[in-house]
């Protein structure tokens, strides 16, 4: 008998791809401009037509600068809020780079499988 219904594990998978993909999207968000994480949190939501929602940003932002990724670009107070701007390092290019070659390669590597798959037995 499943544990789950097949909901609870569409979610966690999905949950699981946003977790893998967040660092590459915020790194890429700020390899083009420093930006705050409201702002960032914004384009994912407009862009992704609230699909691509980051539910706990900070920890994110926070292993990222701990790992040399990000840094702080600013300080502003803005509406009585305290907002940060972020900036990608070198370190930060050169792990966005190499995360965007490794999602490329791992997407083409699954549509060739997909499309082998949807192959079979047409020649039969």
């Amino acid at each position: 008998m499943p544990r789950g219904s097949n909901k609870d594990y569409s979610a966690k998978i999905t949950e699981n791809l946003k977790k893998a993909l967040t660092e590459m999207l915020i790194l890429s968000f700020l390899s083009k401009k420093d930006m705050t994480i409201y702002e960032i949190l914004n384009i994912l939501d407009k862009q992704s037509n609230a699909i691509c929602k980051i539910q706990y940003p900070y920890g994110v932002i926070y292993r990222m600068s701990d790992r040399g990724y990000i840094e702080i670009a600013g300080k502003a107070i803005s509406d009585d809020r305290r907002r940060i701007h972020y900036r990608i390092t070198d370190l930060g290019r050169e792990y966005l780079a190499k995360i965007t070659d490794e999602y490329h390669n791992f997407i083409s590597g699954m549509n060739m499988i997909l499309e082998y798959v949807a192959g079979l037995g047409e020649d039969d």
